[in-house]
């Protein structure tokens, strides 16, 4: 039987990342519809009473206190959730905007390493993963995805706890150049970690180089972040789906990634 696990984290106010702050709003609650379906049947000499009306207005009708959302607009960073990253996003030179990406990059072979041993400040090395892959026998689909889960979602991710978020945004485990080179010249697509960046602070700081999104823009490898649930796939293979959304010249998107296990 096909089993699928979500490698998503919640689309939420509060939520630790970089970009803007998430931000979600009611812009129509089913009462306002109700009325406003109530009020123009009426104007027309019709029915206000309507099966629809009732259905809109019942909530109000049995007392609920609490909002009841029709619809919500959502103000969201294209790198803010769970996210993967166009091609162009660190190479202004590049086409490769999320739109023009090609759908296969996003689905196929994958495997997920487990590298929750390795702690900040240190980060994934050429060794890391060999010795995970010697452990676990697996190998680097050709064309495919290598996941990294690093504990670094589940231990750290809140959007209440202050010293957690502090942790999320700013201590986390990234890669070496070296060990993204190791798993781009093995064969995958792309790479993808729990953690709002592949690239180890250390890496960043104090002069600002991604050198693994840098390596991803020369060789169009595809990069996922802020992946979740790491841990329900860790050792194992299985088939990956990180679709985007198709945000016209989009740098980035949102993503509701799963592993697919037949």
């Amino acid at each position: 039987m096909t089993q699928l696990f979500d490698l998503s984290g919640y689309i939420e106010e509060g939520q630790p990342g970089v970009g803007s702050e998430t931000v979600l709003y009611t812009t129509l609650t089913h009462a306002e519809r109700g009325h406003q379906v109530k009020r123009d049947l009426e104007s027309r000499g019709l029915d206000g009473e309507s099966e629809y009306v009732r259905r809109h207005l019942r909530a109000e009708h049995e007392g609920y206190d609490e909002e009841q959302p029709m619809t919500r607009t959502m103000i969201v960073s294209e790198h803010g959730p769970t996210h993967v990253d166009s091609i162009d996003h660190l190479d202004p030179t590049s086409e490769l905007s999320i739109d023009e990406m090609p759908m296969e990059w996003f689905y196929g072979d994958a495997i997920c390493l487990d590298l929750s041993e390795v702690e900040y400040p240190d980060h994934i090395t050429v060794a890391d993963i060999e010795a995970q892959l010697d452990e676990s026998g697996l190998e680097v689909p050709e064309e495919g995805t290598v996941l990294f889960d690093t504990g670094h979602y589940e231990a750290n991710y809140s959007t209440t706890n202050y010293d957690k978020k502090h942790r999320y945004e700013s201590e986390w485990v990234g890669m070496t150049e070296a060990a993204a080179e190791f798993v781009v010249d093995a064969g995958a697509r792309a790479i993808g970690i729990d953690a709002i960046s592949v690239d180890n602070l250390e890496n960043i700081e104090p002069n600002y180089e991604f050198p693994v999104h840098a390596l991803a823009s020369r060789e169009d490898t595809v990069i996922y972040e802020n992946l979740a649930n790491l841990g329900a796939v860790a050792g194992e293979s299985f088939t990956f789906s990180g679709m985007p959304l198709k945000i016209r010249n989009g740098t980035g998107s949102p993503v509701r990634p799963f592993a697919i296990f037949e």
